[in-house]
């Protein structure tokens, strides 16, 4: 007959394979939308322009956040993720940020079907966009432009965010202020695009 064993006993051997603590909870953020306060512009009519599916590096396309600790290191975090793919959150965000860059109705539904009226392209090819362990960003992005009459404009546009403060906690916000910055150029150059010679910023910081 095997030994009867007390309450105490049994609650020991059922926590010894799982452990008795609670994990900590993830973590989850979002980037989000900066408006922009500048005044309002009016543009000769030109066909919408619809920001096509961002390309990020693969070391970035996971719902880890991804911070950078060395020159050749890199932080994956087990508790801060993204709330969705990282590529999906920087296309609603440029867009929404685009948006109240540009005059109405020259933005089109990023998710619209296909086959509608013309539109200008903008295409957006992510090489770098890391927060370190202060929460400076640094965002370094391909663009191309392409008119509906195979007018193509191309540029990069490389932004640095400073930081003073430690990460993750607000690598999000720096991130989204990342992207104001891209929006605000890329704006510009929409506002001034005539199919004329390509143009090119670089290795440029925020005032």
């Amino acid at each position: 007959m095997m030994p009867m064993r007390s309450p105490q006993v049994w609650l020991l051997i059922c926590c010894l394979p799982f452990g008795c603590s609670s994990s900590p909870p993830l973590r989850y953020y979002t980037l989000n939308d900066i408006a922009s306060t500048a005044p309002a512009v009016t543009m000769p009519n030109q066909a919408p322009v619809r920001v096509d599916p961002i390309v990020i590096p693969q070391e970035l396309d996971r719902l880890e956040i991804v911070t950078r600790i060395g020159p050749n290191r890199l932080r994956i975090s087990e508790l801060d993720h993204w709330a969705a793919p990282l590529d999906d959150q920087i296309r609603r965000v440029l867009s929404d940020d685009l948006s109240t860059r540009l005059p109405p109705h020259e933005l089109a539904d990023s998710n619209e079907p296909a086959g509608g009226g013309p539109r200008r392209l903008l295409s957006v090819s992510i090489t770098n966009f890391l927060a370190d362990s202060t929460c400076s960003v640094a965002l370094r992005a391909d663009w191309m432009l392409r008119g509906p009459n195979t007018n193509i404009e191309r540029g990069t546009e490389s932004i640095v965010i400073p930081g003073d403060e430690p990460c993750t906690a607000s690598a999000a916000g720096q991130m989204s202020n990342a992207l104001a910055v891209l929006a605000d150029r890329l704006a510009t150059m929409i506002l001034s695009a005539t199919g004329s010679a390509p143009t090119s910023t670089a290795d440029q910081r925020p005032e």
